[in-house]
């Protein structure tokens, strides 16, 4: 068992040094689970010396304190059985040296009295022996005790500042928040919201549902003479980067249509690439964003459009239909053509859908997989004879159920329009 005992202490050892400490305590439990079959107590010392180090290391500081005392108590033990074995030793070459000096107490008065000193010499020296050996397990006991308090004010030095870096992390993690739950209201102030959408007679509804607390997903309305703009668009990233970029492509779709008065959707976005290729694109960066951007001409029941990435959806008469875009960003690209106008004349009861690819990729459902955008449509398709509001509500159900407890992946943005 001593052989056994030493391969797991030593094997409990590798795995600690390799850092996997699951396997390093198993190996240390073992080997002390085989000391007890045998008195190899100075392995066994070994084996409480390891476990100690590694409650500490692993943050367990009473049970690493458990190993340290029984450490102390084992040297004790050690100590003890050995001097017990000199004494007995001793004990028996006293008791056979005075079996000799009986048999020879015939012997010449000199050599009688010879023995009788040498006897007195043994006896001082084991006391002298029993007295150093005191002295020494007591400075012993000491210098134990002592590296003990030390390390027991170095674990709660260490605490101490454990708790510190902690209040610090803390302090700088409700700054930060603040700072972006500040910025998500500048956000929010940009975006499409109903009361102006509404207010110009457009029936829809959007679900907006952020990764982060800010998105790089954004919905943009502005009205410009007889035309209403309204753009739904996945920025490069998403949290606060990607809220910096849709801000940026916010500013330079407005930009196009207030200050350049460009009212064509495919003219705009040839503008607003132009745009971030010479704010951003020197540095090779390729971020701009996917997106859909309408004019609805009401007088005309007439609806412009172009689309990068993004096919938009029309369901008319009960039938879904899959419009035309370009396959293109509107950024530094593979491809930069020139972006296509494409013309709708909408009628009553038609339903146009605009989206993201934030909703088809979320990862759900009993096997972790995407929900993708075919199961997306089926619900638009299914649901679009219902008010807006429960559009809304079935589509956003869907997503969490799919969801369930997995993290979500990416921005969401879902906008339906209903004429």
């Amino acid at each position: 068992f001593n052989g056994q005992g030493s391969i797991a202490n030593n094997l409990g050892e590798l795995y600690f040094q390799l850092e996997n400490p699951i396997k390093a305590l198993e190996y240390y439990r073992y080997s002390r689970s085989l000391y007890p079959l045998t008195h190899d107590m100075d392995n066994l010392e070994n084996v409480y010396m390891n476990l100690s180090k590694y409650y500490k290391v692993m943050g367990d500081a009473n049970t690493a304190i458990q190993y340290s005392d029984s450490v102390i108590d084992l040297k004790d033990s050690i100590f003890g059985h050995r001097l017990d074995e000199n004494m007995a030793e001793m004990q028996t070459k006293y008791q056979s040296e005075k079996k000799d000096l009986e048999l020879a107490k015939n012997k010449a008065q000199f050599e009688s009295d010879k023995n009788k000193r040498y006897i007195t010499y043994s006896a001082l020296a084991f006391f002298v022996l029993l007295t150093i050996g005191a002295v020494w397990a007591f400075m012993q006991k000491r210098k134990t005790n002592a590296l003990l308090e030390t390390k027991n004010n170095l674990l709660e030095s260490a605490n101490h500042e454990i708790s510190h870096q902690k209040e610090q992390l803390t302090e700088k993690q409700h700054e930060i928040l603040d700072s972006i739950n500040y910025a998500k209201k500048i956000q929010d102030a940009l975006l499409a919201n109903d009361e102006f959408l509404l207010e110009h007679s457009l029936n829809h509804f959007i679900l907006f549902k952020p990764k982060d607390i800010v998105s790089g997903d954004f919905t943009w309305a502005t009205k410009t003479d007889n035309y209403l703009y309204l753009a739904c668009c996945d920025s490069t990233g998403h949290g606060v980067p990607g809220a910096f970029m849709s801000l940026l492509n916010i500013g330079f779709l407005s930009e196009a249509i207030k200050e350049r008065h460009i009212t064509e959707p495919g003219k705009i976005f040839d503008y607003v690439r132009n745009r971030l290729i010479e704010t951003i694109g020197k540095d090779k960066q390729q971020d701009g964003f996917d997106g859909i951007l309408i004019c609805v001409d009401v007088t005309q029941q007439k609806i412009t459009y172009a689309a990068a990435n993004n096919a938009p959806v029309l369901i008319r008469n009960n039938e879904l239909m899959h419009l035309a875009y370009n396959k293109m960003p509107v950024g530094k690209g593979v491809k930069e053509d020139s972006f296509e106008t494409h013309t709708i004349h909408y009628q009553p009861n038609d339903k146009l859908y605009l989206y993201t690819d934030g909703y088809a990729d979320q990862f759900g459902g009993p096997k972790g997989k995407k929900f993708k955008y075919k199961p997306l449509e089926e619900i638009l398709l299914s649901n679009a004879n219902t008010s807006v509001n429960m559009q809304s509500d079935t589509l956003n159900k869907a997503f969490e159920d799919w969801r369930g407890a997995l993290e979500q992946v990416d921005d969401v943005c879902v906008v339906g329009l209903m004429f």
